[in-house]
């Protein structure tokens, strides 16, 4: 016997859209290759996962570009410290949101809240991303659209959050920083 699935249930919104913003519905429609009302759809999504997190962290958000400012008016040291400081607040975040303990046992399920959280449905910091971990091995690659201070930026963040909050001892094989791409390849030992 074949057990039916269980549908989800879902209801009916109609409302009006000026043509501006139809307009963009269809611009990205076509670039994605989808219905005009599943980006309408996906956008709704994507923007009330955003506002309740906000409001359940108590976050504000900033645009790329003044982030990339403040990040840019930075010396060395001082980008290393906030660098250390965003790892700690990421890491009580992740604590409180999968609610597991943050060690090498627990890595593949907190990389899938990885991808979720800094990708296309979550704070958007990267266009594409992509991190795999098997073996002793760790593969990071991110593609963004800010600049190099900020992958320089992310990748110290990166590193701290690894090697201090998931208590990890590794080696750097790769790390290949440009003004859109960061691609990270660590043996953990």
């Amino acid at each position: 016997m074949t057990k039916k699935q269980i549908k989800k249930k879902s209801n009916f919104l109609g409302f009006r859209l000026s043509e501006e913003i139809i307009d963009k519905l269809e611009l990205i429609a076509k670039q994605e290759n989808k219905s005009r009302g599943l980006v309408a759809k996906d956008a709704i999504e994507q923007w009330l996962n955003l506002e309740l997190f906000n409001q359940t962290n108590e976050m504000i958000m900033i645009s790329k570009s003044i982030f990339s400012k403040i990040l840019s008016k930075l010396d060395e040291i001082t980008l290393d410290i906030i660098a250390k400081d965003f790892a700690d607040l990421f890491s009580d975040i992740m604590k409180f949101s999968t609610a597991k303990p943050m060690n090498e046992d627990t890595l593949k399920s907190y990389t899938i809240f990885l991808i979720n959280f800094f990708g296309k449905n979550g704070l958007k910091w990267f266009n594409t991303l992509d991190i795999q971990t098997h073996d002793n091995s760790f593969i990071f690659r991110g593609l963004h659209d800010m600049d190099e201070i900020y992958s320089n930026f992310f990748t110290k963040f990166y590193k701290y959050l690894l090697s201090e909050y998931f208590d990890l001892e590794f080696t750097t094989k790769v790390e290949e920083k440009t003004s859109n791409l960061i691609h990270l390849e660590f043996k953990i030992k």
